[in-house]
């Protein structure tokens, strides 16, 4: 039985809630939140698509689809860290935005 499209899952909002736009680590998933939410309100989120941002300075590509990475709250070409803050690509770079693949971190 199909339940969802794969693009988007409902979440719980946590500590901080979310807010609109915003990508965040949530668990193993990178998601972008449709609209914000007080911590604890259930809020769509995407986790498969095409964003803009926000991009580490200088980590900018176009069409060459470099692997990117989620650190410190941004996009990043940074290579995965021994102490594992950051893992597996999420996605790729992509004329000036990130393609995420919905791929777990």
């Amino acid at each position: 039985m199909r339940i969802a499209d794969g693009n988007k899952i409902d979440l719980k909002a946590p500590a901080g809630g979310f807010t609109k736009d915003v990508p965040v680590k949530y668990g193993s998933l990178i998601v972008v939140p449709n609209y914000s939410g007080p911590e604890g309100q259930v809020v769509s989120c995407t986790y498969r698509g095409l964003f803009d941002g926000p991009i580490k300075a200088g980590d900018t590509s176009a069409f060459e689809s470099e692997p990117a990475y989620f650190h410190n709250g941004e996009f990043t070409k940074t290579a995965p860290t021994a102490d594992g803050s950051v893992k597996v690509p999420v996605g790729v770079f992509t004329d000036g935005c990130v393609l995420l693949t919905g791929v777990l971190v």
